[in-house]
């Protein structure tokens, strides 16, 4: 199996009220998301935990897809004699 790259990814809650992914110390976004003042209020508070738990769905998502994108490589990639 080879060896694979880990990344430090953050959740950060900007200025603005909206919820990102990015790399450790870095400023880019990778993946934001932004609640509207009335769902907001709905929540009662709350928004950071959704945030929070929608944001980590997002970056397992990413994980699984990559490892199975790799796992379907290396499967082509093999020869057989």
């Amino acid at each position: 199996m080879k060896d694979s790259k880990v990344t430090a990814l953050e959740i950060v809650q900007l200025p603005t009220d909206e919820f990102v992914v990015r790399k450790a110390g870095d400023d880019t976004a990778l993946l934001t998301i932004n609640i509207s003042e009335e769902f907001k209020e709905k929540l009662e508070g709350l928004q950071i935990d959704l945030a929070s738990k929608m944001l980590i769905a997002g970056i397992e998502y990413l994980s699984e897809s990559n490892q199975i994108q790799a796992a379907n490589k290396e499967s082509k990639t093999q020869t057989l004699h």
